[in-house]
């Protein structure tokens, strides 16, 4: 896995983060595909295993709303990348003071420009109620940024992150950081 995160290393705007980004496929069978690269990823990262669970199930959301609601404005794809907490009260539990990669983000991008985050009801049909549990896993670390495709030529659109701690930093080297 080390080996595929190197070769899929970010490539994107000026002043984009290093990471790596992974183009997700089209159809039902996109946040099964995000699941998987992100689980293989954060293990690969010295990610502990119930904030994996945890992460896969907020990619899975992302994901599926990517498919749903931006399935004909691709490109999808699948950002992962350091994190700056900001300032010590934003420091995972354990992590040393200015450890780097205190926290890792995952985000979903997607070409869809006319959307923004929905509102969030138990009550009102069936739609936000994925982002509310982003909202609670991400302990509201999480958001919309408009931005640009990191695989494409420069497409507009949107990516919806969410951060995962990492206890004392990342335990390996990153290439590319």
């Amino acid at each position: 896995m080390a080996d595929a995160m190197a070769a899929g290393a970010a490539r994107g705007p000026a002043g984009a983060r290093p990471g790596w980004v992974w183009a997700l496929p089209g159809g039902p069978g996109c946040a099964g595909h995000a699941r998987r690269v992100l689980r293989d990823a954060l293990a690969t990262l010295g990610v502990l295993d119930e904030a994996i669970g945890d992460a896969q199930l907020m990619v899975s959301e992302l994901a599926t709303n990517a498919h749903q609601h931006a399935g004909d404005h691709g490109p999808h794809e699948l950002w992962l990348y350091l994190g700056d907490p900001a300032g010590p009260d934003a420091r995972p539990p354990g992590a040393p003071a200015g450890a780097a990669g205190a926290e890792v983000r995952c985000a979903v991008f997607d070409a869809y420009l006319d959307a923004s985050l929905p509102g969030y009801s138990w009550t009102s049909g069936d739609c936000g109620r994925g982002l509310s549990i982003v909202r609670e896993l991400s302990r509201g670390r999480w958001g919309m940024l408009r931005t640009l495709s990191r695989l494409g030529p420069g497409v507009r659109g949107k990516a919806v992150w969410f951060a995962v701690p990492v206890r004392g930093g990342v335990q390996q080297p990153v290439p590319g950081f």
